[in-house]
């Protein structure tokens, strides 16, 4: 690193926005009538789900060059899950593992583990997977279901188009804009394992000038009573909970200027697995604040945004006989103009830059921080009206720092921590529409997985023997993909079909530990690049409706891993194995049936037996998961006065079911009352 570098890691947010709010005024000279997304107008205008993630034209899920699923409104409300993570374990191609009530891992593609860091978890555009681990507690996300228009579950690598870190693919959660969306409801629900949660949403408009939108909810409820094996009972189980508020406010500047502030908060206590596959206790808690500016002109539709997150997480080791106090602090400032050429181009330029720090931990006294300043650029060609083709590049420039003290005989200085690592991402795709009812994709992506601060230093652990800490040398693990996509609507029969072919390639996998230096001190156990990996799928769906009132739907994902690591006898990484953890044969279905007043839904999950990773002595080792079949349904009615009554139940073919090496997960009973106004 040059001299300028360190000052580049503690550039000030503030000055940040300066930049960015001058640069808007500059470009902004005659603004006529720039308007934030209104989604309900454009489901109108196309009947269906549409999104605007990928070039900022709405565009179908079959037109989009990507694979993408759209969850909308009333699938999410028909799943009848109580919270995201429930309603992602329907979609196709979603991989999860349940530990307990509220602690299930989820990836796309396989490739899950305990705290997997490989997808990108959005929220209007902000960040909510937090950068220590660089995973999501999906329980601390600060968003009720009936604020929620549509989840986009986008699967593969796709940095270059959604930004930093959607190595293996994105869960894009959009809200309700309060500008366009009057949505008001109060829910309550009581369940099983002593559940009592209750949420609300209201929207109040000022005029036609500013709307606002609030929410809070929380809920209370013990885990899994099931046996803890033996392996991972490092401490007693807890009882849980979750609160959350979120306020939302959207301001007309003028007709063509549009200025957002949203402001959010939670907490949550749960049982969760470590990345070492042993339960912990963890309290998480997220505070963030977000501004953002939104015009359009004849140059274009430009949008400048800046936010802050606070996350304040402790993980209690239990037998360990430590507490991990994990302090981040991420701000974020981007500016994105998105412009048409003619009529068959549409061009988007961004700037991007974050800067994370976090405190050491058990060890105190120092922190490790990181900065990343991106360029990005996008070009959609409609080259005639069935062809066309969009290509999309960023540029990541990641600076690690560290600052503070220096333990006796840690391996490193701080001096060593002057890094700079520069990855490149890409997506392109051509979609050709041969007729009005075919669809044909055929794409490629590389995205990057940048370390997180626990793999760069804020871990600094210290038990008998050894101590576990990061390292400054980690390379960013690159995942390239190469894909072919096929849809088709046969409408005479109420069907849809959509197959993709992919593969994909994983490269400087990292695992948690398994580097070991000897120092005056003693030995330390490092994360490392163990190697690489290969996957090859296909994903096969087919949807539509039968008679009037029923529709249906039966999602196949056969995939293949084939791991390439160094032996563990070597470096001690026992806990990556994706090539015997991901199950080969995964599928998911629905019926549902719905008239006037009433809807019912039932959900079918199966996956193939595959193994998972335990602790056997101070390494990992894998053990049998036998294949299964769970499956989740709702029964729902609504009144005259808006009022509907719900139950629903999760894994109801048995009593207990064994889903993971963890816990085996227990039914799950829930009965909810709503009141939309």
């Amino acid at each position: 690193m040059n001299s300028s570098s360190p000052s580049l890691l503690r550039v000030n947010p503030l000055t940040c926005l300066r930049w960015i709010a001058a640069l808007v005024l500059a470009v902004l000279p005659s603004l006529l009538h720039g308007q934030a997304i209104d989604y309900g107008a454009l489901e109108q205008l196309f009947k269906e789900p549409v999104t605007t993630s990928v070039n900022g034209s709405p565009q179908r899920v079959s037109d989009v060059p990507a694979t993408m699923e759209i969850i909308t409104a009333d699938e999410i409300r028909r799943s009848g899950a109580k919270d995201i993570a429930g309603v992602l374990r329907h979609v196709g191609g979603v991989d999860t593992l349940e530990w307990g009530n509220d602690n299930i891992d989820i990836s796309v593609r396989g490739y899950d583990q305990a705290v997997p860091a490989r997808l990108l978890v959005l929220v209007d555009g902000r960040q909510v997977y937090q950068d220590d681990y660089g995973y999501t507690p999906w329980s601390s996300i600060p968003v009720e279901l009936g604020m929620i228009r549509q989840i986009e579950v986008i699967k593969g690598p796709n940095t270059a188009i959604f930004g930093f870190n959607a190595a293996g693919g994105v869960i894009n959660i959009i809200t309700y804009n309060p500008l366009y969306d009057n949505v008001n409801s109060v829910s309550t629900t009581g369940g099983t394992q002593g559940l009592a949660a209750g949420s609300a949403v209201a929207t109040h408009h000022f005029g036609n000038r500013a709307a606002m939108r609030l929410s809070a909810g929380g809920d209370s409820n013990n885990d899994f009573s099931t046996p803890i094996p033996a392996s991972e009972d490092t401490t007693s189980r807890l009882h849980q909970y979750r609160d959350s508020a979120d306020i939302d406010t959207v301001i007309r500047l003028s007709g063509s200027m549009l200025l957002n502030f949203e402001a959010t908060h939670s907490d949550a206590k749960l049982n969760e697995m470590t990345p070492s596959y042993q339960l912990s206790n963890s309290l998480h808690g997220t505070d963030s604040v977000k501004a953002q500016l939104t015009a359009e002109s004849r140059f274009g539709l430009f949008r400048a945004t800046v936010y802050n997150n606070w996350s304040r997480d402790a993980v209690n080791l239990g037998s360990i006989g430590q507490v991990l106090h994990l302090d981040e602090r991420l701000t974020v400032a981007e500016i994105e103009n998105i412009f048409k050429l003619g009529s068959h181009h549409i061009l988007r330029a961004a700037i991007d830059y974050r800067y994370a720090v976090e405190d050491t931990t058990p060890t105190t006294g120092a922190n490790v921080q990181n900065s990343v300043t991106a360029g990005s650029g996008m070009w959609d060609w409609t080259i005639n009206p069935k062809v066309s083709l969009t290509n999309a590049l960023r540029f990541d420039r990641l600076a690690v720092g560290r600052d503070g003290y220096i333990p006796p005989g840690f391996p490193f200085t701080n001096a060593d921590w002057e890094q700079v690592l520069l990855p490149i991402s890409f997506n392109s795709g051509l979609v050709w529409r041969p007729s009005p009812a075919n669809a044909l994709r055929i794409m490629a992506g590389r995205g990057n997985q940048l370390p997180g601060l626990t793999d760069t230093g804020a871990l600094i652990l210290n038990l008998q023997g050894y101590s576990i800490t990061g390292t400054p040398l980690l390379k960013p693990t690159g995942v390239t993909n190469f894909e072919i996509g096929w849809d088709r609507a046969m409408a005479s029969h109420g069907l849809l079909f959509r197959g993709d072919a992919f593969y994909q390639q994983s490269e400087d996998i990292r695992a948690a530990t398994g580097a070991f230096v000897q120092t005056t001190a003693g030995l330390y156990n490092l994360p490392l690049n163990i190697g690489n990996s290969d996957a090859y799928g296909l994903e096969l769906g087919l949807k539509g409706g039968l008679l009037r009132n029923y529709r249906w739907s039966v999602d196949y994902r056969p995939e293949l891993i084939r791991d390439h690591f160094i032996p563990s006898a070597q470096n001690g990484a026992d806990f990556i194995d994706y090539q015997h953890t991901t199950p080969v044969h995964l599928l998911k279905a629905n019926l549902g049936w719905a008239n006037k007043a009433c809807e019912f839904d039932g959900y079918l999950h199966y996956q193939s037996g595959a193994s998972g990773i335990q602790v056997v002595g101070f390494a990992g080792g894998l053990t049998p998961v036998a294949g299964f079949a769970s499956v989740d349904a709702r029964f729902a009615c609504s009144a005259p006065n808006r009022l509907t009554w719900a139950v629903s139940g999760q894994n109801l073919t048995q009593p207990t079911q064994q889903q993971t090496v963890g816990p085996a997960v227990e039914r799950r009973v829930l009965g909810t009352l709503s009141f939309h106004f």
